[in-house]
């Protein structure tokens, strides 16, 4: 089964990520988080309750909005506010059974992502 990477066609970061992913040779089956949001099943599971703020993207506007930097939100807000706006989400989003990972770190991608042989 190939990771599903939650994806946004104008995210650089995504553009970013693909590129490495591509480069070593990972599929990954690519899903518009817009209009294909992840369900709430999938943000509990992935989303670390002590600090969601890696989970946000700090670049929408409705994070902007809301001064989410400064009003960090519990889980279940946080969760609740991604569901009702999928740009609230870091990008990208990747999963693949237990392993999920938001934005791109090309470490950690190396860690979760790449084939060790």
């Amino acid at each position: 089964m190939k990771p599903i990477f939650f994806d946004k066609k104008t995210c650089g970061t995504c553009k970013k990520a693909q590129a490495f992913l591509n480069e070593k040779n990972v599929e990954f089956q690519v899903v518009d988080i817009i209009s294909n949001p992840p369900d709430r099943a999938m943000l509990e599971k992935f989303i670390d309750g002590d600090n969601v703020k890696p989970y946000l993207n700090s670049r929408s506007a409705i994070y902007r909005e809301l001064k989410l930097g400064q009003n960090i939100p519990d889980k279940s807000k946080a969760i609740e506010l991604m569901l009702q706006d999928s740009n609230l989400i870091k990008r990208p989003f990747i999963v693949q059974g237990e392993k999920g990972s938001f934005g791109f770190n090309a470490d950690e991608f190396d860690e979760k992502w790449i084939a060790k042989k």
